[in-house]
């Protein structure tokens, strides 16, 4: 069995991704992919991994990731392979990296400008041209976002597309899936996701559903309205008959953390119809978004210049104001929100403070606050919002339907990624479902917490030869120590790199090996199969 291996790993507790109980048994790797698993005796010539006591694993698969611009920043990915990930699934949210026209594109160039990259694509094909050109060190695949889609045809107007406007949307998004994409995500909460109506969405699903794409939500809301948005989305999951991904599922706010049972029971009850919905979700109580998620919709209207013009008008701005009082006035709100990094560098020292910290020391309002910083950082600033129950957490990582994503984007904790105080999923999601989740709580077991990271997402998105260990299948695999794995970010010291795993193969190669990262970049990208 041993002949022509160009590396064997021996002796470890294989969980394999499909959800069946571990074993011990050997795996034999020639050129990227696994060539055989089971008894296997050493040769001397062939390379050889004592996997002893450690668990051995399929490479986790993100299947919730937003490296869609960072990939092109930072081949390495350290945030990632140290999280032992080997594939991440970017686009999400209704946001992505193609395509990219009018105030969409200016916006683009301009946020990723300080990080050096030049933004020289506008659609899908274009994109995927200059991946090519930068190696990566893990796989990735892409969604087509909606909100890209309609922004590219619409702007950021308040309106339903005319006939002519929605042919367009509709060729934009076969243009992207024709060049690769695994499915379209949308952002209800965001502009311009946040203007389009459920048929919108059912007309472009239906095309999704043609390609047999995934579609990826982020509902219209996860609060206070999350019957309404996710009645929303079991609706055109039935309608369009396309297989639906709800990202990041969460009731938001102490008021709503009762509704949990609902929403499971709809979930279950749309799936036991025949309805293909599952959901991922961070093993975290915080979600982190952009600051100015909080403003009421009309806002957004026109475009980020708009917005800052709307913020600096007092007029309008006491309508703001207006429209935001009822959600002020609920007690611990400006606590629960923290600055995670700002756009400029003048207002660094609120990174990592709440917003009632920061309005106390200034003696100013919060809201106020905040409308002045979202004006003097162009909008761009990124805040933690904490709004979720930890026994909540428990519950959904333990429905069959949940699949674990990040909902992060690849950071460094060296080099120009290295800023801000971002959410610690950046860094330790994976590990940290298993340490907590697994080891300490034993809320799931390892195998159910490694299929939800490995076989469930691979087959959810349609990825194939990957998420499984089997032979045949691409040499993706990452091993650790059960009992040493831990997620070492925090959300006052996030930039550090989950311990414990100590080898990451990708596509055959050793691309983390005795805990540090080789330099190896032997990724792929990965294009939906048209055939």
């Amino acid at each position: 069995m041993s002949h022509h291996l160009d590396l064997i790993i021996k002796n470890g507790t294989v969980v394999d991704g499909t959800n069946s109980l571990k074993k011990v048994v050997d795996i034999g790797i020639r050129d990227e992919k696994i060539a055989a698993i089971g008894n296997i005796d050493p040769v001397s010539e062939c390379k050889i991994i004592d996997a002893s006591g450690y668990i051995v694993t399929p490479g986790f698969l993100d299947i919730h990731s937003h490296s869609d611009f960072f990939s092109l920043v930072h081949p390495e990915s350290e945030s990632k392979i140290y999280d032992g990930v080997t594939t991440e699934i970017c686009g999400n949210c209704g946001i992505s990296a193609f395509p990219l026209r009018g105030q969409l594109l200016e916006n683009r160039k301009k946020g990723f400008s300080k990080f050096g990259l030049e933004i020289d694509w506008q659609n899908a094909c274009d994109f995927f041209h200059r991946l090519n050109q930068v190696p990566s060190s893990m796989n990735r695949g892409f969604l087509v976002g909606h909100g890209n889609i309609r922004s590219s045809v619409l702007g950021y107007e308040d309106r339903d597309p005319d006939k002519r406007e929605l042919t367009n949307m509709e060729a934009e998004l076969r243009d992207a899936m024709e060049s690769g994409a695994f499915g379209m995500s949308s952002g209800l909460v965001y502009p311009s996701g946040c203007y389009a109506k459920a048929p919108e969405l059912i007309e472009l699903c239906k095309i999704v559903n043609k390609y047999n794409g995934i579609y990826a939500t982020h509902i219209r809301n996860e609060g206070d309205e999350i019957e309404a948005a996710l009645s929303e989305t079991v609706n055109i999951a039935i309608t369009s008959s396309v297989r639906t991904l709800i990202s990041h599922i969460k009731t938001w706010g102490e008021q709503n953390w009762g509704k949990i049972g609902w929403v499971e029971e709809l979930l279950k009850d749309a799936r036991s119809k025949g309805t293909d919905i599952s959901c991922d979700r961070y093993p975290y109580i915080a979600s982190a978004t952009d600051l100015d998620i909080i403003l009421p919709n009309w806002v957004y209207e026109g475009g980020v210049m708009e917005e800052r013009k709307k913020l600096k008008d007092p007029l309008t701005r006491e309508q703001i104001v207006n429209d935001m009082m009822q959600v002020n006035e609920r007690p611990g709100f400006w606590e629960s929100i923290m600055i995670s990094s700002v756009f400029n560098d003048k207002k660094k020292q609120y990174e990592g403070l709440t917003v009632a910290e920061i309005a106390k020391t200034l003696k100013i309002p919060p809201l106020e606050l905040v409308l002045d910083l979202l004006c003097e950082e162009e909008c761009k600033v990124s805040a933690l919002f904490f709004g979720m129950s930890e026994e909540n957490l428990d519950k959904i990582l333990n429905w069959d339907f949940v699949m674990i994503g990040s909902d992060s984007s690849l950071r460094s904790t060296t080099g120009i990624l290295n800023y801000g105080k971002p959410h610690p999923r950046c860094y330790g999601t994976f590990s940290r479902v298993i340490r907590k989740y697994v080891n300490e709580k034993k809320i799931i077991s390892l195998e159910e917490a490694i299929h939800k990271m490995t076989g469930m997402p691979a087959q959810k998105v349609g990825l194939k030869e990957r998420g499984i260990l089997r032979e045949g299948f691409f040499a993706d695999i990452t091993i650790f120590d059960q009992n040493m794995i831990r997620d070492q970010a925090t959300y006052s010291t996030p930039h550090k790199y989950s311990t414990g795993i100590e080898y990451v193969i990708v596509n055959g190669e050793l691309t983390l090996e005795n805990g540090k990262h080789t330099g190896v970049l032997n990724g792929k990208i990965l294009r939906r199969q048209t055939t």
